[in-house]
């Protein structure tokens, strides 16, 4: 009897240890879920987006103005090295994809432009420089002309336009304030406004990788009265990152 009661005991507490640690791995997982990676070796640290009017000139031999007007969302991500994390890594890369119009505009067509190499401008909205996802290259010095990013941490850049918002055409102006366009043609920021999503991947040269999704309202609260408008964001904390197989 006595060594029936040793041999339930140590069922118990067998048992005990077992539903212990489902538990503490349950409890692990669902912390993972909501919180992501805690300790990276480099963080999103903030997001800049800059709205602006973008007025193209149509030929037109009848009118002296003749715009074709857009509305370009120009994002920054920040990348910065986490001061707390004590071994070496390096940025390999870092990817942008999985990109995806939450909310569509009721006015324009949304696009994807990356930079470009050129000395004069950043962005041109042209057929040739849409994409569907970047790849930012870890380098000595972030270069995004040549999308590049220092592998220490930089800033990538990539263009969110809607275009095709309207047109303005005119005989009466003296001059044109393309701030001033999207008034002309009295349109409201719930025809223009639109949310998207991304994927925004961290590969690290040691074969670590990190992936989260990102949502963004745009454009910027203030453009049509504006006409230029920009936005900091510096509360990420929807923005979890997990780590991944690349």
């Amino acid at each position: 009897m006595q060594k029936l009661s040793k041999k339930i005991l140590h069922i118990c507490i067998i048992f005990i240890i077992i539903v212990a640690i489902i538990f503490t791995a349950i409890m692990f997982i669902l912390k993972y879920d909501e919180k992501g990676e805690t300790n990276m070796p480099f963080n999103l640290s903030k997001i800049n987006i800059i709205s602006t009017i973008g007025g193209e000139d149509v030929e037109d031999e009848a009118n002296k103005w003749n715009f074709k007007i857009d509305l370009n969302n120009d994002l920054n991500l920040y990348i910065e090295k986490n001061n707390k994390y004590h071994k070496q890594e390096t940025i390999k890369c870092v990817k942008i994809n999985n990109i995806k119009i939450l909310e569509e505009p009721k006015i324009g067509e949304i696009k994807i432009y990356k930079p470009i190499n050129d000395e004069l401008v950043l962005y041109k909205n042209i057929e040739e420089n849409s994409v569907s996802e970047l790849e930012y290259v870890g380098a000595t010095s972030t270069n995004n002309k040549n999308m590049e990013i220092s592998n220490q941490g930089g800033v990538i850049q990539f263009r969110c336009s809607n275009l095709n918002i309207g047109t303005y055409v005119s005989n009466e102006d003296e001059e044109i304030n393309h701030n001033d366009l999207i008034k002309k043609i009295n349109i409201n920021e719930e025809d223009i406004s639109a949310k998207i999503a991304f994927d925004i991947i961290i590969c690290l040269n040691s074969g670590k990788s990190y992936k989260a999704e990102v949502t963004l309202k745009i454009p910027n609260e203030g453009i049509v009265e504006n006409g230029k408008q920009g936005l900091e964001i510096n509360d990420l904390n929807d923005v979890i990152f997990k780590r991944v197989n690349d």
